[in-house]
């Protein structure tokens, strides 16, 4: 089974963003507008690539198709419009709360489908969803380090992508086999 490298490439992106948002308070707005919107639109277009290369589609490659449509939009928003920081706040903050309720609404998605579910996996994805609204709400009220809280949120996402493709190209593998089997 072929590794699933536009999936790390897609984790690494936003786990980059984050980065360069937590070490952000030395760069122009400029920059910072720059980072967010080149390097979100690249890693869609990786999330895009991985969504559309898979033999079925599955509620999880909705799920990054779903996810690259919206980086996609949010990067170009942010680069065509995000010229005061106000904006990529309001900009990031719509992505972030966004990405929040997509998270719990995908858990309900696993549950509709009619294989065994890993209560693990939901569980996570339901604990990441509640992180990120919360530290949207947080980074909201610290207008000090805002930015910086916005970055640690893009790298929980980002090493969540890149820890959830080895169980995801699993469960991909698992579920061929048993196709085949029957």
């Amino acid at each position: 089974m072929k590794k699933p490298i536009s999936i790390y490439l897609y984790g690494s992106t936003i786990t980059l963003v984050g980065i360069v948002l937590i070490f952000s308070n030395n760069l122009s707005l400029r920059n910072i507008q720059l980072s967010l919107g080149i390097t979100l639109s690249l890693g869609a277009i990786f999330a895009l690539a991985a969504a559309f290369s898979q033999y079925r589609k599955q509620v999880r490659f909705a799920y990054h198709e779903l996810h690259a449509l919206t980086m996609i939009v949010y990067g170009l928003t942010t680069l065509i419009f995000g010229f005061s920081l106000e904006k990529l706040i309001s900009f990031t903050t719509f992505l972030f709360i966004f990405y929040s309720f997509s998270e719990i609404i995908f858990c309900n998605w696993l549950f509709n489908l009619s294989q065994k579910v890993d209560y693990k996996i939901v569980i996570v994805r339901v604990a990441l969803g509640l992180a990120i609204g919360v530290g949207t709400v947080l980074a909201l009220n610290l207008p000090n380090i805002t930015m910086e809280i916005f970055g640690a949120l893009f790298l929980m996402i980002g090493i969540n992508v890149i820890f959830y493709a080895p169980v995801m190209d699993t469960n991909q593998f698992n579920l061929l086999n048993k196709e085949f089997s029957q």
